[in-house]
């Protein structure tokens, strides 16, 4: 399509193996297992490896849609443009709004993750006394980070996250065979049962929403198409890529963290009084040296996450700009070719959100809220990228009976989920539920009342 009078990105500035690990770079992987697995114990508890399992099936489904609806389409879209090839403009125009509302909640809860549990490691591991204000200055400061390795430019920002996901993954992967291997008789197969959830499956479900967070950088690699490399081959291969990895990381993390501590014994593992767990496990294991380390890849491992975050964001914002549905500055693009505008706007809200919702709610509901509010959004989003896949297929002259019938399972255990979150009486997650469900309201009349945005959109499209 004609790209004449628009700011364009770098154009096949990176190829396979960047993309390859945007996704798993985005998710975080250190920081999700030292962070994110805390939330999700709190109502898996002693059964969170059969939540990461359960996460990473549904994921999974989710990834093989995106994966399929990539080699037909690409850009710096992404998931708005995938919405729109299959259900039009409107759905589209929604899609995007909520897909920001979810990267936004996102960054907020990374960044929450840092200013709650590095003072928390610094004062329950290493005795470190902390003020109460430098959560927020941490806040800031990693959300500063990120915008600014992500205007250095995407070929820069995608190598920096990739070899950090590499490293990062290697060692606490290495750190946890070191661990069963010294000691195993903590070994059992029970935690990949529901006993030891809060509520039994209610639980696990709760469990698989937080722990579906840990995933939900996976499709980061779908708005850099207008910068990639044979784009839909690329894009479809690098998805899939992610969700396998990361599936096997959360999985083996989660059981070694969880028989490590004890499955009978997986609530104090979740206190909030007792916010660095996986820290403290592991010095207990290996030592204050494993431990400092590890704190160092968390810190690290969120900071990359808000950069992927932030990187994906940005471009989406771009191209809804670039359709007039949103105001037209935010297609601005730097002299290092990045929408350096629509970056600054997503980390200035995240910081607001985290800051204000630190505040009033303390940083540990923050992070809960956050962290439900940013899931629903990506179950919804998800659900209407897997409607999109046979609504494409038609569109297209082709059978859908098998994206069909892939898409229903999907959405079914969606909805289960979406159940799990709903039954729970935790005042975090029916705030953050709350959150996404007025959201969701307030850009559902606007996308109905308004008019489909321009044709400005540029994206490769299967005909």
């Amino acid at each position: 399509m004609n790209n004449q009078g628009y700011s364009s990105l770098r154009k096949n500035a990176i190829g396979l193996k960047e993309n390859m690990f945007q996704g798993v770079a985005g998710s975080a992987p250190a920081g999700a297992a030292v962070a994110t697995l805390t939330g999700a114990a709190a109502y898996a508890l002693g059964s969170l490896p059969l939540a990461a399992f359960i996460a990473f099936l549904v994921v999974f489904l989710n990834a093989f849609i995106i994966s399929r609806l990539s080699t037909r389409i690409a850009g710096a879209g992404g998931y708005y443009y995938y919405v729109r090839s299959g259900l039009g403009s409107r759905p589209a125009r929604f899609t995007g709004f909520l897909y920001m509302f979810y990267q936004v909640m996102a960054l907020s809860f990374i960044s929450l993750s840092v200013g709650v549990f590095v003072p928390a490691v610094l004062g329950s591991v290493f005795g470190i006394a902390i003020p109460g204000y430098l959560m927020y200055v941490l806040i800031i400061a990693v959300l500063a980070s990120g915008f600014l390795i992500s205007y250095s430019g995407v070929k820069e920002s995608t190598r920096y996250t990739m070899y950090m996901a590499i490293a990062e993954m290697a060692i606490v992967a290495g750190m946890g065979i070191v661990i069963l291997a010294m000691r195993p008789s903590i070994n059992t197969a029970s935690v990949f049962t529901p006993k030891f959830a809060y509520g039994g499956l209610s639980g696990v479900g709760i469990g698989v929403l937080l722990m579906y967070t840990a995933f939900s950088g996976f499709g980061a690699s779908t708005p850099l198409g207008e910068e990639s490399r044979e784009a839909e081959r690329t894009i479809s291969k690098s998805v899939l890529f992610t969700v396998i990895v990361l599936g096997a990381f959360f999985v083996f993390t989660s059981y070694y963290f969880t028989v490590a501590w004890g499955p009978a014994n997986m609530a104090s593992y979740a206190s909030p009084d007792n916010l660095a767990p996986g820290i403290t496990m592991i010095r207990s294991y290996l030592g204050t040296g494993a431990a400092i380390l590890i704190t160092v890849l968390f810190i690290n491992s969120l900071l990359t996450g808000t950069v992927v975050v932030t990187n994906s964001t940005s471009r989406v914002m771009m191209a809804m700009s670039r359709d007039g549905i949103i105001h037209g500055a935010f297609s601005g693009v730097s002299r290092r070719k990045t929408p350096h505008i629509s970056a600054a706007f997503v980390s200035a809200m995240a910081a607001a959100i985290a800051i204000i919702s630190a505040a009033v709610m303390g940083g540990f509901g923050a992070f809960i809220m956050t962290a439900t509010a940013a899931t629903l959004g990506v179950l919804l989003v998800h659900a209407l990228i897997n409607v999109s896949l046979p609504a494409s297929d038609i569109r297209l002259h082709r059978y859908p009976y098998g994206s069909m019938t892939i898409s229903v399972v999907s959405i079914a255990v969606l909805g289960f989920i979406f159940y799990s979150t709903f039954m729970s009486i935790s005042t975090p997650v029916i705030v953050g539920s709350a959150a996404f469900a007025i959201f969701s309201a307030a850009v559902l009349i606007h996308s109905i009342r308004n008019p489909a945005g321009g044709s400005g959109i540029e994206a490769s499209v299967e005909s």
